[in-house]
């Protein structure tokens, strides 16, 4: 694996109306990241990480976007969760082993907005890291 790129898989998810924000936030750190670690490492998912919105931030940014931009949007995902892995058969693993199943991801119909989830899949690659251009 020395000197692969490795595969990253990204989701962005969207709270279920209904759901507040701290009411997600509570389930996702208290149920879901304590069943879900185990079971990524279990498979070889090498890196996870969890982008979370600021509504407040986007929001007051998205005026100023369109002045420069009309036709973009700051996304409204509440999560943006970032898999990195040596190739896509970890991740296909992980989501069919029943402790994820009935597990991990167990209630994330309650919770998430299913239908407005996008996937992205590719490689990252730095170009600037802590102010030192890299690549």
């Amino acid at each position: 694996m020395s000197g692969q790129q490795l595969i990253k898989y990204t989701i962005e998810h969207y709270r279920k109306d209904g759901v507040s924000e701290e009411a997600l936030q509570k389930w996702f750190r208290e149920w879901h990241i304590p069943r879900a670690l185990p079971l990524m490492n279990k498979y070889g998912i090498t890196k996870y990480s969890v982008y979370t919105r600021l509504p407040e931030l986007c929001n007051a940014f998205q005026p100023g976007l369109h002045k420069v931009r009309p036709t973009w949007e700051v996304s409204q995902a509440d999560f943006v969760l970032e898999y990195w892995m040596p190739d896509m058969d970890c991740f296909r693993k992980l989501v069919m082993d029943s402790e994820w199943v009935e597990g991990a991801a167990k209630d994330w119909d309650d919770w998430l907005d299913m239908s407005r989830s996008t996937v992205h899949i590719g490689y990252d690659t730095t170009y600037l890291e802590k102010g030192v251009i890299v690549n």
